[in-house]
């Protein structure tokens, strides 16, 4: 599978990337540039996944995407120390940086005069991945590329919950 940005009429989706940039360059010391898409065994070696809850005068889930050398490369940029793979600590590290992440999309819709309040992360450790799609859901992905690896956003809105192959 690969992981292709898409454009989107998802409103105020814009403010994912702008807060990408913004958190990945002030937390990790990164800068961050969009790419059209991530190559297909970019989760071969396994990824962590994190899903955020936007709720408010827009509905999405937004899903953080980062394969394991990116995940480790994040996590040491962000916590400033080296975080196993497979440690237990790496959830909470990869749920911080989501959390991070959010509150800038929040920080940014409130400028905008947009009201939502933010979940707590999910975090998953994934062996592959197959992204099933919904019927009628918008939604916005973008694929980045940083001096710690790349990785990949997906805001998701819609009132069908039909998974389909």
């Amino acid at each position: 599978m690969i992981i292709e940005s898409t454009t989107s009429n998802l409103p105020h989706s814009d403010a994912v990337s702008e807060a990408v940039n913004e958190i990945m360059q002030t937390a990790c010391g990164t800068v961050v540039e969009r790419c059209d898409s991530l190559p297909e065994d970019i989760c071969e070696n396994g990824a962590a996944i994190a899903v955020i809850s936007v709720m408010g005068d827009v509905e999405w889930s937004l899903y953080l995407g980062f394969p394991r050398e990116t995940t480790v490369a994040l996590c040491t940029a962000f916590a400033g120390f080296e975080i196993p793979f497979e440690s237990e600590d790496m959830g909470d590290a990869i749920g911080e940086v989501a959390n991070v992440l959010a509150g800038g999309i929040k920080n940014i819709l409130d400028k905008r005069g947009v009201n939502v309040e933010i979940s707590l992360p999910s975090v998953m450790r994934v062996d592959g991945l197959h992204v099933l799609k919904q019927h009628g859901a918008q939604f916005a992905k973008d694929c980045y590329t940083s001096s710690i690896g790349q990785f990949w956003t997906c805001a998701v809105s819609g009132k069908s919950s039909e998974l389909v192959l």
